[in-house]
């Protein structure tokens, strides 16, 4: 027996482990070279119920999709009552892992005291530092459009979802002024100036 433990066998012989994975994933605009992973990532998503989309895309549809993401970001073709934001796509050695979306734009009131961020990592990439690396990249985005605070929300049930917002930064905010029970979710604030 030559000491080497199994675990490591294993990373020798597919040529990366978790860590090196992670070390590669990015945030890449949507493009359409992504087609093949992003379809796969979609499948996963649908065999656990999780409608990523609110109809089913079609790979003829893909290109219109994303321009349509594009579009968003500069503000084209809104939605009455939507607002710009700008979706990056996680990115590891395989393609397309998931995607996170920053607001570009907020309606002040009392509820609201950051741009919005919203995230999903496909179901085979999580638990593995994928969501708190995209994040993480996300500030460094932010800070570049001289956004000063980000608001995350997840789900109260969602603890992996929250520690990814602590391990960034975020602070729960205790008690929201006029809505606690919205979407039964727990609000963050990151504040980028604090975090430079």
């Amino acid at each position: 027996m030559n000491g080497m433990q199994p675990f490591d066998d294993y990373y020798r012989r597919v040529g990366s482990s978790p860590d090196a994975q992670l070390g590669r994933v990015r945030l890449e605009l949507p493009s359409e070279k992504h087609i093949d992973s992003f379809f796969g990532a979609m499948a996963e998503f649908e065999s656990e119920g999780d409608h990523q989309y609110s109809k089913v895309m079609t790979r003829e549809e893909f290109p219109a999709y994303v321009q349509q993401l594009h579009d968003k970001a500069e503000g084209k073709n809104l939605k009455e009552g939507h607002i710009p934001d700008k979706e990056f796509w996680i990115i590891d050695s395989d393609g397309f892992a998931g995607r996170i979306i920053l607001g570009l734009a907020f309606y002040p009131d009392p509820d609201r005291v950051g741009n919005h961020v919203g995230y999903a990592v496909r179901p085979s990439r999580r638990g593995k530092g994928y969501a708190t690396k995209a994040l993480r990249l996300l500030l460094d985005e932010a800070r570049k459009l001289n956004i000063k605070k980000l608001m995350p929300i997840c789900d109260a049930a969602n603890i992996a979802s929250r520690k990814v917002i602590e391990r960034n930064g975020g602070v729960l905010i205790v008690s929201p002024p006029n809505d606690p029970d919205r979407f039964g979710g727990l609000r963050f604030v990151i504040d980028l100036d604090e975090r430079c």
